[in-house]
Parts: C-alpha cells; sequence; structure tokens
C-alpha cells in the first residue's frame, strides 16, 4: 500500500476504506469533544493577536493531540497542508469535522511544492493555517524552513505558541512523545508574540519563533 494515496487508492476497495476512515474519525473526534468539555481550558497572550487578521500558527508536533482537543471547532477559515497518503484519511476527515474550508495535500516528492503554493495563496486571502515545523516525522523539535518560506512569501505573521498539560499521559511509542490530557485537567494554550518574516532575516526570525515554543 506504499505507493497509494487518498487519490488513487484501488476501486474495488474504495468502500471499505472510506467505511473504515470514517469510523475512525468519527470516534476520535468524539473523544476530542468528550475531552474538551471534561477539561478545564485556559489561553494566555491573546493580547498579541488581532481578531481582524490571519495567522500562520506555528507549534511542535507533540501538541498535536492536546490542539485537537481545544480546537474542536474552527470559529474561523483554516487551511492545512497535510500529507496525501492513504493512512492519512482519518486525520483528512477529522479536520473536515473542525471546520477547515481547505486541504492542501503535499509532501516531499508527493506535489509538495504546489501544496505550499496553494496555501500561500490561501493565505493572502484571510485564511489562517497551522504548521508543526518538525513534522510529519522529526527531528523532533527542529524547526525546518518550510515555515519561514511560507510567511515570507504570503507576508502572514506567525504566531508561535507551545500548549501545556500539567497531568497528561505520555504515548511513548510516538517519536515525539505526544501528549494525553487527563480528563479534568487543566490544558493552557500560551500564544507568543507574532513574527514577521522577511527574505533576509530568517535566521533572527527562526530564532524568536523557537524561544516561543
Amino acid at each position: 500500500m506504499a505507493k497509494y494515496n487518498v487519490n488513487n487508492v484501488p476501486i474495488w476497495i474504495w468502500p471499505f476504506y472510506m467505511l473504515c476512515s470514517m469510523a475512525l474519525a468519527i470516534v476520535a473526534y468524539s473523544l476530542f469533544v468528550i475531552w474538551y468539555l471534561l477539561c478545564r481550558i485556559e489561553y494566555k497572550g491573546m493580547e498579541h493577536l488581532s481578531p481582524s487578521k490571519n495567522y500562520i500558527y506555528c507549534m511542535w508536533h507533540d501538541n498535536l493531540l492536546p490542539y485537537f482537543v481545544v480546537n474542536v471547532r474552527y470559529s474561523k477559515r483554516y487551511i492545512w497542508l497535510n500529507h496525501p497518503a492513504w493512512y492519512m484519511k482519518p486525520v483528512h476527515l477529522i479536520l473536515f469535522f473542525t471546520g477547515t474550508k481547505k486541504l492542501a495535500l503535499g509532501s516531499s516528492g508527493n506535489a509538495g511544492k504546489e501544496a505550499l503554493q496553494e496555501v500561500i495563496e490561501h493565505l493572502k486571502l484571510g485564511y489562517n493555517t497551522l504548521i508543526t515545523p518538525d513534522g510529519p516525522s522529526g527531528p523532533l523539535k527542529a524547526l525546518k524552513q518550510g515555515v519561514l518560506d511560507m510567511s515570507a512569501a504570503s507576508e502572514v505573521e506567525v504566531v508561535p505558541f507551545k500548549i501545556i498539560t500539567p497531568r497528561a499521559w505520555t504515548v511513548g511509542f510516538t517519536w515525539d512523545g505526544k501528549r494525553i490530557p487527563m480528563p479534568l485537567s487543566t490544558i493552557i494554550v500560551q500564544y507568543g508574540k507574532p513574527v514577521k518574516v522577511l527574505p533576509g532575516n530568517y535566521d533572527e526570525a527562526q530564532e524568536q519563533i523557537i524561544s516561543q515554543m
């Protein structure tokens, strides 16, 4: 199945593939909603954000599970850059459930440049996006250049942030040590100051982004 992506899954297994993907997505999303209702969510640094602007939100990959807990439904327009591999279909469906308006599917060797350009064009139209610059598979907490290129090309600021989970389980077998907040615990979303990326300030911008994640 390594050669297949979400667009070329064999037609003879398509119904079963979609049924399994939908079932997994519904179960996962339902758990995110339950956790959202059970946990207390606090936001810090909101004063850095303007309600009239769109942003490139940037966090480390290990924040993904609590991120979906605190963002069970978007109130603004979002586009996501996501991997097109066949096994990612449940994630794509979860993003649809959250209200994501557009998916740009691509990765290195799989129309990655075209997908990045699609995100940039939508950012210029006022969409927001989320980037995990050490994803999808590491190295852990090593910022890759894509988020800098995206910001410089779109002229949209990067908002680095982190999600603090004082009480959480760690999923030890994942490469990034994903965290699952414990029920009835507090989840803290801490936004940093927006960073303007220009073609000539990549090093400075990278330091500012990393220091706030």
